[in-house]
């Protein structure tokens, strides 16, 4: 499905495309370390984005909509424009869900979209984990985790310790930033996680086959 790369560009493991980085070996700078503490204290928090696509050709892409997060791999991130597309995930699996194609697609695994980037939203990545790579006027370059599944992120904090934005770079020179923006740190309704199909939408496998008509509609 083509339009799952937003999300996934967003959170791609730093092996695919980044060269290997020196990190320090300092403790994590005290601004930092508290945001890691501020999310990792929280049950969950619910926002509203804005992600910006900047291309090497000098154009971009700008994207928005609302962001839901809880522990235990719970997320709801859905897009609104300039087109809908939602992600919903139980903490089971996730659902891919694009309204104007009518059809839904059940990814049964959360790793899918669920890397070391979703666990940092969650209050899940450990100090220890966070490897810092630079820091230039608040932003921070840092790696996350080691090993294939690590990534690199730029993150800048605001005055409350959460996450102001977060971007992602590719070999290309491709910039993905996600702008967090209203955040309400009150713990999300749980009834944000399930997703019921919609009538008359197709339910899809990872190669695009239709696995279910639904034409009644159903839960999950």
């Amino acid at each position: 499905m083509k339009r799952i790369v937003l999300l996934l560009m967003l959170l791609l493991p730093v092996s695919v495309w980044a060269e290997a980085d020196e990190a320090s070996t300092e403790p994590l700078p005290i601004a930092l370390k508290q945001g890691l503490d501020r999310l990792a204290s929280l049950s969950g928090f619910s926002c509203k984005f804005e992600q910006i696509i900047f291309y090497d050709d000098g154009s971009k892409q700008v994207f928005s909509g609302t962001l839901a997060v809880a522990k235990s791999g719970r997320f709801r991130w859905q897009y609104m424009q300039p087109y809908e597309q939602l992600y919903i995930s139980n903490g089971d699996g996730v659902w891919l869900y694009e309204p104007d194609l009518m059809q839904v697609q059940w990814l049964q695994s959360i790793s899918a979209v669920d890397p070391i980037a979703m666990r940092l939203l969650e209050g899940r990545v450990q100090p220890e984990e966070v490897h810092v790579l630079g820091d230039v006027a608040g932003v921070y370059h840092v790696r996350l985790g080691d090993g294939e599944q690590a990534t690199e992120l730029w993150l800048a904090l605001d005055k409350q310790d959460m996450p102001l934005w977060f971007e992602s770079r590719d070999s290309l020179g491709n910039r993905n930033r996600m702008r967090l923006l209203s955040i309400d740190v009150h713990e999300p309704d749980k009834q944000q996680f399930e997703f019921k199909v919609p009538k008359g939408v197709d339910v899809i496998d990872a190669n695009g086959n239709i696995i279910e008509n639904n034409i009644m509609g159903s839960h999950e």
